[in-house]
């Protein structure tokens, strides 16, 4: 009896055993991650559309697999929208690789950077800004750990735990992508991450397929920012120029910009273009001033920081507003937009006038008013032009006005 029990359960230990083996095996095979070299077979695994569900895992051993020599590093608006491959990038900044993360507050950005920067061989940035990642109460997302970075938050060495790609392969949640990239290998309606950090929808016309309609996800996007990140409680979550809190991300923006003058990094910064909506329903929700005075000390920021390296200070570029690309009309029948997905997030196709104006490359499709450098002696100038875009905007647009204005907390 007790020799029958011990081959039962040798037997069941044998195909425990055999699964666990099997399902890593399957799992490296499939690959759903992107992270370890192998074939990818077209219909089987080559689309990797399930990279998000460890996607602050996958970043930061990615990066270092071909470590580049140009860097994005933003929110989803520039993971969505900034292009790797592009003319315009110079071509000491080849090869390009995105960093930007989904969600990520600007903590998460600086660690990023930081943990990019001590490979060594980075030598263009381009910092994509929004002003919700600088808010003061700030969290790290599900997924990230401080363990995977090669410096710790200080810049003194840290030593990653190298295992960790490997011990996915066995998990049951790394199972679950693997089936669902198999079976979404010949769905237009996926977003597709690729080994160069970028991260694309299959086309177009599958995104809106799956999303309904542009006029929905407008929507959907100005309630978010209107009754979550951008609640009032500006007494202290939203005064950004508090020198005295090292947790604040503006001197978390302060350390980025230091972090690149220390590796010789050329970096150029921009501040994102989203929809006009966007911008009304900030301006409904009384943070206009707020968004204002942010402006003004990033520039203050890079100034002072120029000024403590003795050299130039690296270029703020302000797409935001109303301006050609911004303010695209909506569709009210379902149709396609040329610009935008929704009024957060802008396609590669604005991405690409973007650094075709950083990079002082332009094609005949950029506009002249997309795009303004943010100077000492221009920017209250600048400001002021977009208060009276604005202005604009809404007298000509006033059912676009109303219609982003209501998710607004005032």
């Amino acid at each position: 009896m007790q020799k029958t029990a011990r081959r039962y359960t040798g037997m069941l230990l044998g195909l425990a055993f055999g699964l666990y083996v099997l399902t890593g095996a399957f799992n490296f095979t499939v690959d759903p991650f992107g992270l370890f070299p192998g074939p990818e077979i077209e219909g089987f695994n080559k689309l990797k559309s399930d990279v998000d569900a460890r996607v602050r895992m996958v970043k930061a051993y990615q990066v270092r697999a071909q470590p580049p020599a140009g860097l994005i590093v933003g929110s989803s608006r520039a993971l969505l929208g900034v292009p790797t491959q592009h003319p315009a990038w110079p071509d000491d900044a080849r090869p390009v690789y995105n960093l930007s993360l989904y969600g990520g507050y600007l903590y998460e950005s600086m660690r990023y950077f930081q943990h990019a920067l001590a490979l060594g061989t980075v030598k263009h940035a381009v910092l994509s800004l929004d002003l919700w990642m600088f808010d003061r109460d700030w969290v790290t997302r599900p997924g990230f750990d401080e363990q995977r970075f090669l410096v710790n938050v200080d810049g003194t060495p840290n030593t990653p735990d190298a295992l960790e790609p490997l011990r996915t392969l066995f998990a049951w949640d790394t199972l679950l992508s693997s089936l669902k990239t198999i079976s979404r290998q010949d769905r237009e309606d996926i977003l597709v991450q690729y080994e160069d950090g970028s991260s694309l929808w299959r086309s177009d016309a599958g995104w809106l397929r799956a999303k309904q309609s542009h006029r929905q996800q407008f929507g959907y996007m100005e309630r978010m920012f209107g009754s979550e990140a951008w609640q009032p409680e500006r007494e202290r979550r939203w005064d950004i120029n508090d020198t005295t809190d090292p947790t604040s991300p503006i001197q978390m923006f302060r350390q980025m910009v230091r972090d690149a003058y220390a590796h010789n990094v050329y970096m150029r910064i921009v501040i994102s273009p989203s929809h006009a909506r966007i911008w009304e329903v900030l301006y409904a929700g009384g943070m206009w001033n707020t968004w204002e005075n942010w402006k003004r000390a990033l520039l203050q920021i890079t100034l002072e920081e120029a000024a403590r390296e003795g050299k130039p200070a690296f270029p703020i570029w302000d797409f935001s507003g109303y301006n050609t690309i911004t303010t695209e009309e909506v569709p009210r029948d379902g149709g396609p937009m040329r610009w935008y997905t929704d009024g957060s997030h802008f396609r590669p196709a604005v991405g690409a006038l973007m650094l075709e104006r950083i990079y002082a490359k332009p094609s005949e499709a950029l506009p002249d008013d997309f795009g303004k450098r943010l100077a000492p002696d221009t920017i209250n100038k600048a400001l002021a032009a977009i208060r009276a875009e604005r202005a604009r905007y809404a007298a000509a647009h006033p059912d676009e006005v109303r219609e982003a204005g209501k998710w607004a907390i005032r």
